[in-house]
C-alpha cells in the first residue's frame, strides 16, 4: 500500500541530497529517498527519512519508488558516475523524468543541474569548460527532455558547492552573475526548497549563487538573499 510523503529525493545519501533531505525533514515534512543498495544510509535512517531501494539506472525501479512513496514533490539532484564509471547526469535524471510522466505526471519536479548549462555554457572559462564538460552535456540532455515534458517542472542550476557551514546567504537569479559562484551546500538545499514551494518559479531555469561582492541588481536581477 502506498505510503504518501511530502518528497521523494533521488541521489539523497550523500552531499547536497543528503542536506536536502535534512532541511525538509527540519521543516517537519515527510521525506523518502531511493537509494541504491550498496549506498551508506546511516545518515538517513537517523533522520527518520524512508528508505526505497533502487537504481536510478533502471526505470522500473523509479517507477516503482513514485508508486511506494506518492510524493507531493520530487527532487533529483543525480549527477556524478557510479563504482563502474558510468555517468547518471543523463539516464538517470531521464528516468526520473520518465517515470514521473508514466505514473504521476502532476507531481512537481525541481531538477538540480549546474551553473554552466544550457545558455550559460558560453559564459564558463575554457578551464571550466574542459573540466565540466562531460558533466555539463549529461545534465543538459536531462534539462531539454525536462523542458520539452508536459510536466510540472523547475530547474536549479547551483554554483560550486563547499563543504563549509549554511550561512543562510544565497542569490536566486533568473540568469548567470560572475561572482559568488562558490556557497555551502546546506544554503543551496534552502534555495531549492524555497524554489520548490514557489509557484512563480515554475516553468523557468534558476541560478543559485552565494553572496557577491556587488549589489547584484547593477546585473540587472533583483536578488533573493537570505
Amino acid at each position: 500500500m502506498a505510503n504518501p510523503h511530502d518528497v521523494l529525493i533521488f541521489g539523497a545519501s550523500r552531499g547536497l541530497g543528503l542536506c536536502l533531505a535534512k532541511a525538509s525533514v527540519q521543516r517537519g515534512e515527510k521525506v523518502a529517498a531511493m537509494v541504491r543498495a550498496e549506498s551508506d544510509c546511516r545518515a538517513l535512517s537517523a533522520l527518520g527519512v524512508t528508505l526505497i531501494q533502487g537504481d536510478a539506472f533502471s526505470l522500473a525501479d523509479c517507477i516503482s519508488a513514485l508508486e511506494q512513496t506518492q510524493p507531493r514533490r520530487v527532487i533529483s539532484v543525480l549527477g556524478g558516475k557510479n563504482a563502474a564509471g558510468r555517468r547518471i547526469d543523463a539516464l538517470g535524471n531521464l528516468n526520473v523524468i520518465q517515470a514521473l510522466e508514466a505514473s504521476m505526471p502532476a507531481t512537481r519536479l525541481l531538477l538540480s543541474t549546474s551553473l554552466g548549462c544550457g545558455e550559460q555554457w558560453d559564459g564558463l572559462a575554457e578551464a571550466a569548460k574542459l573540466m565540466l564538460g562531460e558533466a555539463i552535456l549529461a545534465k543538459n540532455e536531462a534539462e531539454q527532455y525536462l523542458k520539452q515534458s508536459a510536466l510540472v517542472w523547475m530547474i536549479a542550476r547551483p554554483a560550486g558547492l563547499s563543504h563549509q557551514q549554511g550561512t543562510g546567504q544565497y542569490r536566486v537569479l533568473a540568469q548567470r552573475d560572475d561572482a559568488g559562484n562558490y556557497l555551502p551546500r546546506a544554503d543551496v538545499a534552502e534555495a531549492m526548497l524555497a524554489i520548490l514551494d514557489q509557484d512563480e518559479r515554475l516553468y523557468q531555469a534558476w541560478t543559485i549563487l552565494g553572496p557577491a561582492q556587488v549589489d547584484a541588481t547593477q546585473h540587472g536581477n533583483e536578488p533573493e538573499t537570505k
